[in-house]
């Protein structure tokens, strides 16, 4: 088990009590005495002495005690794969958010607290991340929770964050499965899974071409990947598709890649692959494939680096929400590195990103009620440069307004410290239209 990051910073908070004020002297006659009605903040009430009596002092009423605003930290779950075949993506990820906490709380938190973050490994069980998140809610006291990456997982874990009303925001998990009509507590980071192919067929259409070859993994990711393949991409006159099931843990393609090779791809889609992606691209150049393009679900460049050297330049691809020119993205990615001695891909980016977006709900909110949160995130609408597209939702928490760019890597080394060092950059080659959920079940 991942033990938790605690990054808390705290900052006195001084509030004034109110002063006291009391009501005007009301004066009457009954029966030759003069009685004064007053009250304080305290409701008391005094009786004016005869002149027969002694003159009882009048109490000073106390001060209004102003509760003490809670120096607690606000916990926020990360349930994130550390382990299993999506391990690469909970790292980065991590680090995004533990940034974005830690720049936060040196401006002094949220509602006067700082936060801090819970870590989950998800392990690539759902069972296990359903179990992990009703531990965070129960004993960590989590108002909300990150990162899911795997559908599978994403599927167990909307299903408990509806069940325990913990909001919950996807990193990745985007089959179009997890969002039912009822949903209120589940929202996402990235568009679900058959936008992520309606944004593939606009740029298929752009380039004309006219032979797709894809494989996917046997999961209920790659089947919704495939199911837009056949809805969005087979449906376009005058193209050719064949698409290849295999394993989640496949690392030999070249059976799969043989049956595509008479089909001759013009452009591969490998987005239904994630953990197989790089190797793919890899397999297939070395089979003599001449595909233009190969698109993955999520560039996580290092690794594709690794897996294909300077053939990465080659076409190797995928769709993120980063905006990756603009000054914004410089500007972190280059503390980022500082910070961490890595590249800032979209993974660190999301991370990062989903952090600061609860940060705002809960201002917004002015509460750490789950609900509110839950309330807040639904009915707002958060932009911050690094993304594409703002952060605004649909009634059961799918993206109201998103897009999806196209993301290459280039030749060349990239512009500031963003990577020094490096040999090659990413560079924006396409931005879809503002894609329209898709209609859950109910």
């Amino acid at each position: 088990m991942i033990n938790h990051t605690k990054i808390t910073l705290e900052r006195d908070i001084m509030r004034r009590g109110k002063k006291i004020t009391r009501r005007e002297f009301v004066k009457g006659v009954a029966i030759g005495s003069s009685i004064l009605l007053g009250s304080s903040l305290l409701g008391c009430a005094e009786e004016k002495p005869t002149p027969e009596e002694t003159p009882k002092p009048t109490p000073t009423p106390s001060p209004e005690k102003t509760p003490t605003p809670s120096k607690e930290p606000i916990k926020i779950g990360v349930l994130a794969p550390f382990s299993g075949p999506f391990s690469q993506y909970g790292p980065p990820f991590l680090n995004g958010a533990k940034m974005a906490v830690e720049e936060i709380n040196a401006k002094g938190g949220v509602l006067g607290r700082p936060l801090e973050l819970s870590v989950r490994d998800t392990k690539n069980d759902p069972n296990s991340a359903a179990t992990s998140f009703e531990e965070l809610t129960y004993s960590e006291k989590v108002v909300a929770a990150i990162g899911p990456v795997s559908s599978d997982i994403g599927l167990a874990t909307s299903r408990k964050a509806e069940e325990l009303q913990i909001p919950l925001i996807l990193h990745l998990a985007v089959t179009e499965k997890i969002h039912k009509k009822n949903n209120r507590y589940t929202f996402r980071t990235n568009p679900s899974a058959p936008l992520w192919m309606v944004a593939t067929a606009e740029y298929i259409k752009e380039k004309g071409y006219k032979r797709i070859g894809a494989i996917i993994a046997d999961y209920s990711f790659g089947h919704s990947i495939k199911a837009g393949i056949e809805k969005h991409i087979a449906s376009i006159p005058g193209v050719t598709v064949q698409v290849e099931v295999a394993p989640v843990r496949e690392k030999d393609f070249t059976p799969y890649l043989r049956k595509l090779k008479d089909l001759d791809p013009e452009f591969f889609v490998a987005t239904g692959h994630p953990p197989g992606c790089k190797v793919i691209m890899k397999q297939a150049l070395e089979l003599g494939f001449k595909s233009e393009g190969y698109v993955g679900p999520a560039l996580l460049e290092d690794e594709w680096v690794s897996a294909l050297g300077e053939k990465v330049t080659e076409g190797a691809m995928a769709f993120a929400a980063t905006d990756y020119g603009s000054e914004e993205y410089k500007k972190v990615a280059e503390k980022y590195r500082e910070k961490y001695g890595d590249y800032m891909n979209n993974m660190a980016v999301d991370g990062y990103v989903n952090i600061y977006h609860l940060a705002w709900a809960l201002n917004q909110a002015g509460s750490d009620d789950p609900k509110k949160l839950a309330d807040t995130i639904r009915n707002g609408r958060f932009e911050i440069p690094l993304f594409i597209y703002p952060l605004s939702y649909t009634e059961w928490g799918d993206l109201k307004e998103p897009r999806l760019a196209l993301e290459a890597f280039r030749a060349g080394p990239p512009s500031g410290n963003v990577n020094p060092g490096a040999n090659w950059h990413i560079e924006t080659i396409f931005v879809s239209s503002t894609l329209i959920p898709p209609e859950p079940e109910s």
